[in-house]
Parts: structure tokens; C-alpha cells; sequence
């Protein structure tokens, strides 16, 4: 497999102003962080203006529908969000009445979380949109491409976690 030299994601002009930097336009990681950046805000903004919920609590539904009876440490491995914006947004759909929380035990705070029947309406209602918005997201690529970009999106989520691994 031939490699990419860095400098194919540098910038070739350099000036009395400016330092070679990144070529933003040909490099992935910016392109990522800039497509993730739209689609939240996207995603938000429709969420929020189409269904009174935000695109991290219908993030929360689905994570219940998939997983009922998840704790707030595992929702957070699953969803590579951290515990406390998992937990504020299972108490936001908690107080909309979307879903609850069970606490095992005597611990109030190690709370097991499903989805309420309400919860599951509104899923099912959010899903239908979602997968008509990913429809439109993903036009223009064959079902070949989607494979193949499913396939380098976890190729490079693979190498994220190595990276990660590697901090301190």
C-alpha cells in the first residue's frame, strides 16, 4: 500500500506573513472535524425545531432503544461522550418523561436507564426523519461507497483509539 508523504498535507505557499501550514481543503482530519462540526449543528438545529428534543437526547434514545437497562458509565464507553453529558441529557428526557432511571441498591446515583412508552413513540417518530435525513446526507454514493466509507470510518475510529491509548 503506497503511503502518503505529510507533505501532501501542508500548504506549498509560505510568505513573509504566513508559515507553511495545513493544506485544509485535501487533509481528513480537518474535513471530519469540519463535516462533524455542520452535521451536529444541523442535526441540533432539526431536533430541536422538529421534535422539542436535542441531537444529543435523541443520541439518548437511541442508545435505550438499543440498550435498555444501560448504566451512565456504559452509555458514555458506547457513545465516546463523557458521563456527565450523558447524565444531563438521561435528566432532561428523564423530566420530558422519555425514560427512567432504576436504581439498583441503595446507591440513588447507580441508576440502570430504559426508555418510557412515550420514549419509544417519540423514537420511533425521530427514527423514521433520521433515516430520511441520512438518505439525503448520503446521495450521490452508491451502496458500494457507503460500505467502503462505513469501512474507512472505522478504520480511522480504530487508529483514534490507539492514539488514545497512548496518552498519558
Amino acid at each position: 500500500m503506497k503511503k502518503i508523504s505529510p507533505s501532501y498535507f501542508l500548504t506549498d505557499e509560505v510568505s513573509e506573513l504566513s508559515g507553511r501550514t495545513l493544506e485544509l481543503e485535501c487533509n481528513p482530519t480537518v474535513l471530519l472535524v469540519w463535516a462533524a462540526n455542520r452535521f451536529n449543528r444541523n442535526a441540533s438545529r432539526f431536533y430541536q425545531e422538529a421534535f422539542g428534543i436535542s441531537a444529543m437526547d435523541w443520541r439518548m434514545l437511541v442508545m435505550l432503544c438499543k440498550e435498555p437497562g444501560i448504566a451512565v458509565s456504559a452509555a458514555s464507553l458506547a457513545t465516546g461522550y463523557d458521563k456527565g453529558a450523558v447524565s444531563r441529557s438521561l435528566r432532561i428526557i428523564e423530566q420530558m418523561g422519555l425514560a427512567e432511571g432504576r436504581a439498583e441498591g441503595t446507591n440513588d446515583r447507580n441508576k440502570f436507564w430504559y426508555l418510557t412508552r412515550k420514549g419509544r413513540q417519540l423514537h420511533d417518530k425521530v427514527l423514521a426523519a433520521a433515516l430520511e435525513r441520512q438518505k439525503q446526507l448520503l446521495t450521490g454514493m452508491s451502496a458500494e461507497d457507503v460500505v467502503i466509507f462505513n469501512a474507512l470510518l472505522q478504520k480511522f475510529m480504530t487508529n483514534l483509539e490507539r492514539l488514545e491509548a497512548d496518552l498519558p
